[in-house]
Formats: C-alpha cells, sequence, structure tokens
C-alpha cells in the first residue's frame, strides 16, 4: 500500500513536470533566421585597387517575442594597395510589411578598404520586443564614395532578406 502511495505522488509529480514542460517551451524556442546576400565589385577611379564586397541581410525572431534585423560583411581579397572608398556606411532596417521598426547605421570605411579579407563585421539593429508575427524582413543599402571616380556619393541598394513569421 505505501508503494502504492509513492508510486502515485511520482506519477502526480511527473505529469506536473510535463505539464510544465509543455508550457514553457514555446517561450524557448530554436531561433528563426531568414538571409540574403548581396555582392557587388568596386574599384578606384583609376583602376588601381578593386574589390569584391558581399553585405548578408538577415532577420532574425530570437525568441517569441523579440527580432531584430542584421547585416553582415564579408570583404573579398583586395587588389592593390591604395584606399578605394572615402566612406563605405552600411544601413540596415527591421521591417515589417514594408515599414521600418528598427535601423543601424554602420561606418565600414575602415573595413573595405582594409587589406584584410573575409568577415569584417554585423551592423545589426536594436532587438525589438513584439509579439506580432509575419511580415519581418531585413532591408538596407551602403552609401559609398569612391575615390577618383568623380562621381560623389552613391547608394548601393540591397536586395532585402526573405520574410520571417
Amino acid at each position: 500500500m505505501r508503494f502504492q502511495k509513492g508510486l502515485a505522488t511520482l506519477l502526480v509529480i511527473a505529469a506536473t513536470l510535463v505539464g510544465t514542460v509543455a508550457i514553457t517551451s514555446p517561450a524557448s524556442a530554436a531561433a528563426v533566421e531568414q538571409c540574403r546576400g548581396n555582392s557587388k565589385g568596386f574599384s578606384n577611379g583609376t583602376a588601381t585597387a578593386q574589390r569584391n564586397i558581399t553585405i548578408t541581410l538577415c532577420v532574425q525572431r530570437v525568441d517569441v517575442d523579440t527580432v531584430r534585423a542584421y547585416a553582415e560583411m564579408t570583404n573579398g581579397p583586395k587588389a592593390g594597395s591604395v584606399n578605394i572608398f572615402y566612406h563605405f556606411i552600411i544601413n540596415v532596417r527591421l521591417e515589417r510589411y514594408d515599414s521600418d521598426f528598427e535601423t543601424a547605421s554602420c561606418t565600414a570605411t575602415y573595413n573595405a578598404n582594409g587589406s584584410t579579407y573575409g568577415y569584417m563585421l554585423t551592423c545589426a539593429t536594436p532587438f525589438l520586443q513584439t509579439a506580432a508575427t509575419g511580415g519581418w524582413t531585413a532591408d538596407g543599402n551602403v552609401s559609398y564614395d569612391i575615390i577618383g571616380d568623380g562621381k560623389g556619393d552613391l547608394t548601393w541598394s540591397l536586395t532585402g532578406s526573405p520574410a520571417i513569421s
């Protein structure tokens, strides 16, 4: 009889724990992320320096009520040793159905002109606390000015990420 009471108590505790896990597990759901890469080749006005740069735009749901957008910059090898850019600024936006919710701008001139290649930097919007689902995307552009090309400030419009819910 004592064994049956102990077993019944254990079953009640186990059922309670299973119920608790089922209730709390959605709050700790795995992150969801969608990304899209954008690549472009650049050279200065005298063609003495060249570089390919990739900007990958990503939208990320960190948990059930937190989203953000970010851009990752990756450089290809640089041909030549002189600088290519007066400035290179990455602008990223967290959007929902094409309405801006958060933005970030990061100056990446040093990275774009540098001699190293590979992953360079991440530019991220602040985290947004929201339970709204559907239509979240990352979008952005790069503002840049190439040394010696005589064109002044130019904008590279980036293709945004696919949407997450």
